[in-house]
């Protein structure tokens, strides 16, 4: 069957992956409209206004294991529209939010939930099963679907929060959300390659594949082990991170401009530019990286990262715009190295069969630096009337992460390059 047709079905499973991820990942990285808009209403500290999106991470952080398992025992067409079900609902109680608490319970436990379901774990457990050769290649174009959604839903968002109000606009996403990504999923997502007959791209073919089997969950005893070894937690680190770094920007960035004398529909766009460039990158890391190692290409994107970090740390008023752009671009570009190329080498080092297990106990990791990034941001200003500093410190995180990918050395288990 696989030899048969010319067109491989996982590219669809890409498709609707990368679609669901724009969509799921976008409005959860428009927090920072969400942030800034309750700020103006309520006129909270930034501190208590943090609150809801750090409990977010925290509840995403401590749960991320068991949506990596429920993928491994149910896949896609359950877990996905049962995420949507979540975020939605979420926004919608969001929007209706007058204390800190209900914000804290719609973004913080059900929004969050959704987002833990239909989001990066689950994700790129499912392209790992049905990739080999070009892992990195899939896993960057799932994950410049995500950033696609900084470049659409982060702006438009923005948009409709100046013309509506942010109540009616995140009611409406709320019910886009429930109304598209759950049929979407439901009908056309496949958990593996062998429940139609086909075998993962770049695998030996074996004749007996398409009856395997659906292989059985990861045991406790087994991801004891797993735990043991000095690799996943250098992978840990590595993750932390890349968590530290998405959410103090995706939480702050947009306050920071505007705090800096930037209006703030032009401070969305510019975030919506970076979303554009890291679609782009994702997909050129992440093949780049089948082709020339995980490490080195780890690293380059890191340094542009770091660049752009500290750009948007340069911003004091009046600003020069080409700060501004400075951000969008060594941010845009290198962000998207993380993503698809730790995505991979997680899938290098350990089997593919318990991935999403493995990759949802790793977003433990990813929600703790989360949650220390989007907090101590709000922190950082309250003590010290800015963002400066937390920015700062951000680009060392950055380099600690370059440096736990190179130590759990991932070079030691590739295929054979591309």
């Amino acid at each position: 069957m696989q030899r048969a047709s010319r067109f491989y079905y996982g590219w669809i499973i890409v498709a609707i992956a990368s679609f669901t991820m724009m969509i799921i990942v976008g409005i959860y990285f428009a927090s920072g409209v969400l942030f800034a808009a309750i700020v103006s209403e309520f006129g909270w500290s930034r501190t208590t206004a943090s609150l809801p999106f750090s409990i977010g991470l925290l509840s995403y952080a401590v749960t991320a294991w068991l949506a990596g398992r429920l993928f491994d025992a149910y896949g896609p067409r359950w877990l996905f529209p049962l995420g949507a079900l979540f975020m939605g609902t979420g926004l919608i109680v969001t929007a209706q939010a007058t204390t800190v608490w209900h914000l804290c319970l719609g973004w913080g436990l059900l929004a969050a939930q959704g987002f833990n379901l239909a989001g990066f774990a689950p994700h790129l457990a499912l392209v790992s099963l049905w990739f080999e050769r070009r892992r990195g290649t899939a896993a960057g174009l799932v994950l410049g679907g995500a950033s696609l959604g900084a470049l659409v839903i982060v702006p438009l968002t923005q948009y409709f929060v100046d013309l509506h109000g942010w109540r009616w606009t995140y009611t409406a996403l709320g019910v886009a959300t429930i109304l598209i990504l759950a049929p979407l999923n439901a009908l056309w997502q496949r958990h593996r390659p062998q429940d139609i007959g086909l075998h993962p791209e770049g695998a030996a073919v074996d004749p007996l594949l398409a009856a395997t089997p659906a292989p059985a969950l990861l045991g406790i005893s087994h991801l004891l082990d797993t735990l043991r070894t000095a690799r996943f937690w250098y992978l840990f680190v590595s993750v932390c991170s890349i968590g530290w770094l998405s959410n103090i920007t995706s939480v702050h960035q947009l306050a920071h401009m505007v705090d800096n004398g930037f209006a703030d529909l032009l401070a969305a766009s510019v975030i919506g530019f970076t979303g554009l460039l890291r679609a782009i990158s994702s997909t050129l890391w992440g093949n780049l990286s089948d082709r020339l190692g995980r490490e080195p290409i780890y690293t380059v994107g890191t340094v542009l990262c770091m660049a752009g970090i500290g750009c948007l740390a340069g911003l004091h008023p009046p600003a020069a715009l080409w700060w501004l752009y400075g951000y969008a671009i060594g941010f845009g570009l290198g962000y998207g190295v993380h993503g698809s190329v730790q995505a991979a080498a997680t899938a290098d080092l350990f089997p593919a069969r318990h991935l999403g297990t493995i990759l949802g106990v790793l977003e433990l990791g990813w929600g703790v630096g989360g949650f220390g990034g989007a907090w101590l941001g709000g922190y950082w200003y309250d003590q010290h009337g800015g963002y400066h500093g937390a920015f700062v410190l951000t680009v060392f995180i950055c380099a600690l992460g370059c440096l736990g990918l190179w130590l759990a050395a991932p070079r030691r288990n590739r295929l054979r390059p591309l």
